[in-house]
């Protein structure tokens, strides 16, 4: 009985990717920030045999937190940036990067779904979704910033490794904190805040999250283009009293997204 059934969904299956076009992507997985190129073919679907194939996009499809992408512009009258390049007899492509099509950063992209149309509107593919991201994928350091990208509106969370330490002074700091100052666009310090709590992850790891609207007040109009952070504590000397120790200064670069 289950082959059974499960003949039936997979004829189904076919029947779905044949009368409502079929999609592919290179790479078959991907995060947000790769790179990917999806292939549609519109074979049975209203756009059969057009030459010209507009991709309509969408983030988030069904979560929340969704943005339409950047290069959609209207549905009557599709960009130009949307033109899908024919390869063949009724397959398209489209080349794109999560982040930069959908203006989001890696953490609050979730998956994206899309659809071929005419330029104006009158004809379309049904929608394909949701095709989910791939969790980003870190590699293991001593410090380490989640997500690697980000704009200054984001959640940023940096950690300490303390395993993974080379100086010897990293390595036995206790009583560990982190200080963080942030930049205007020309470079000059908007605000810091010193000896902020981390979060005790295990016995080897430390963190901290922090949104920067909420460390400092940030003056009206003004948009960071950058951060550091530097964990620092304390380690014992000779004579077994606590010396400050520090780490070194990392520096984050915002990403600017439309």
């Amino acid at each position: 009985m289950k082959k059974i059934l499960l003949l039936i969904i997979c004829s189904f299956g076919a029947m779905w990717a044949s009368g409502q076009g079929k999609v592919t992507f290179s790479p078959a997985t991907f995060t947000s920030e790769d790179e990917v190129t999806i292939t549609l073919d519109v074979t049975g679907t209203p756009l059969a045999g057009t030459n010209d194939v507009y991709i309509w996009a969408f983030s988030n499809d069904g979560v929340g937190g969704g943005k339409d992408a950047t290069t959609n512009g209207q549905w009557g009258s599709s960009s130009e940036d949307a033109k899908m390049t024919k390869t063949a007899t009724n397959i398209f492509t489209f080349k794109f990067t999560a982040t930069t099509l959908f203006g989001q950063s890696p953490a609050e992209l979730i998956n994206f779904g899309f659809l071929g149309k005419a330029k104006d509107g009158s004809k379309q593919t049904p929608d394909y979704k949701p095709f989910k991201f791939d969790p980003l994928v870190f590699t293991a350091s001593q410090f380490r910033l989640f997500p690697a990208k980000l704009d200054y509106t984001d959640m940023a969370t940096v950690y300490f490794h303390q395993n993974l330490a080379t100086d010897i002074n990293l390595q036995r700091m206790a009583n560990i904190k982190v200080s963080l100052s942030f930049y205007d666009a020309a470079g000059n310090v908007v605000g810091s805040k010193q000896g902020i709590a981390i979060v005790k992850e295990s016995t080897i790891l430390f963190s901290s999250s922090f949104i920067p609207g909420r460390v400092i007040t940030l003056p009206a109009g003004t948009k960071l283009s950058k951060f550091t952070y530097q964990f620092t504590g304390t380690v014992k000397d000779a004579n077994g009293l606590d010396i400050p120790a520090n780490g070194p200064v990392t520096e984050v670069i915002y990403t600017v997204f439309n």
